[in-house]
């Protein structure tokens, strides 16, 4: 018989947090969110709204759930080329969710500074376009975070986090990752801009 040890990140006894993608909500232009307008000189319900005051934009946004997410199930599965995948079944509130655990954080500022990178405007951008300052060129990262970061692209196909440029293109975050991204020939990469 075989035994593995795979390492899990959380227990049911953490108290962790996720968060979820809702939709924007933004406030009717015609009566500025009120739900009422001034007609003859009196107030009626908006008839662009309905009185409700705002609409429902399609556009989703990642927000942090105000709920700690409470672990029901650990589910440990294996993959084909062998690599462990953990996911953890649980709920916020009244409202299940599924959640690997790059998705679940031990406070809500980690849950936040995700959703924040999340909802940051992304392109994707050939690698040789990203300029490189002076301040990341002439730095030279340890080997432990450059295997760490490309175990984590190896085993997901992905980054752990985008890498991060601002609108002249200069990159502000992730030079390892754009390290990785030469060393492995990817043409064009997802990057995320910081305004």
């Amino acid at each position: 018989m075989i035994t593995l040890q795979i390492p899990v990140k959380f227990t049911n006894e953490d108290t962790i947090y996720t968060t979820k993608q809702t939709n924007i909500e933004l406030d009717c232009t015609i009566c500025e969110g009120k739900g009422t307008i001034v007609y003859n000189n009196k107030n009626m319900r908006c008839p662009e709204c309905h009185g409700k005051g705002k609409f429902t934009s399609n556009k989703k946004v990642h927000t942090v759930c105000e709920e700690p997410f409470v672990i029901s199930t650990t589910k440990i599965s294996i993959s084909s080329n062998g690599n462990p995948t953990v996911k953890y079944k649980g709920r916020c509130g009244f409202s299940n969710y599924n959640r690997s655990e790059d998705n679940l954080f031990l406070s809500k500022e980690d849950a936040q500074k995700r959703c924040d990178e999340l909802n940051k405007a992304k392109i994707s951008i050939r690698v040789e376009d990203i300029v490189i300052p002076d301040s990341f060129a002439q730095t030279q990262p340890s080997i432990d975070k450059i295997q760490a970061k490309l175990d984590y692209y190896k085993t997901n196909d992905k980054f752990e986090k985008y890498i991060v440029i601002n609108r002249n293109n200069e990159l502000q975050d992730g030079y390892i990752n754009y390290l990785l991204c030469k060393l492995l020939n990817i043409e064009y990469v997802t990057v995320a801009i910081e305004v």
